[in-house]
């Protein structure tokens, strides 16, 4: 009987911002106590005030004083190690570079601008445009006609993982990150097996979910 799986590689790559490339300094219990006073009730989660409230008034409220703490946070958030290295590395690998985050657009595309970075990523997706992690990466397989199976995200949230890897793409999870990103041996050792995932060849539609801890320091 013939082999009728299809082996694809990854030829698009997704990444979560806060975490990832960059550890945002910023209290958050602090700013989920001040959205809860623009709100007038406690709000548990901005995550999940986010995806309850998308579009609405109150949203772009909270969400334009999130931006301010997070553009103060990023005066003091500097890019991670090895992480312009490996962007560039994708890039000649010809993979399509998405940036998938929670933050606010203008948050990332500053932060870009300053890390030399603006010219490298297709689309940068954030609140403003989708209300939640898995809406974004749907977003990024319907307008770019990407198959689910030659897309990795690359996200610090379990979360977000789960929910994900239900659209048959593969995902790998940053775990540890505070302890991991002082390292920055143990920062390249990470990121060359993320660039490892590109030269392997997957079975579509199983989904790779790739956990790898850190190393302590």
């Amino acid at each position: 009987m013939a082999n009728n799986l299809e082996f694809t590689r990854i030829k698009a790559v997704a990444l979560d911002f806060d975490g990832v490339m960059a550890n945002l300094d910023l209290d958050w219990k602090v700013a989920i106590r001040q959205a809860s006073e623009i709100a007038g009730y406690d709000i548990k989660s901005l995550i999940t005030f986010y995806e309850k409230c998308f579009g609405t008034p109150l949203f772009q409220e909270i969400s334009a004083k999130m931006e301010k703490l997070e553009m103060q946070a990023l005066k003091t958030s500097p890019i991670l190690p090895q992480v312009k290295e490996t962007v560039e590395k994708l890039v000649e690998r010809k993979a399509d570079l998405y940036i998938v985050s929670m933050q606010s657009y203008l948050v990332i595309k500053t932060f870009l601008d300053q890390n030399g970075l603006a010219g490298y990523f297709k689309e940068i997706v954030t609140r403003e445009k989708c209300p939640d992690k898995k809406a974004q990466v749907e977003y990024v397989l319907k307008t770019y006609n990407v198959n689910p199976s030659q897309l990795l995200l690359i996200d610090d949230s379990k979360r977000n993982i789960a929910l994900c890897s239900e659209l048959g793409i593969s995902c790998f999870h940053f775990q540890n990150r505070v302890q991991f990103f002082r390292n920055d041996i143990a920062a390249k050792d990470l990121w060359s097996k993320v660039l490892s995932l590109l030269d392997c060849k997957s079975k579509s539609p199983k989904t790779k979910v790739a956990k790898l801890k850190s190393k302590k320091v």
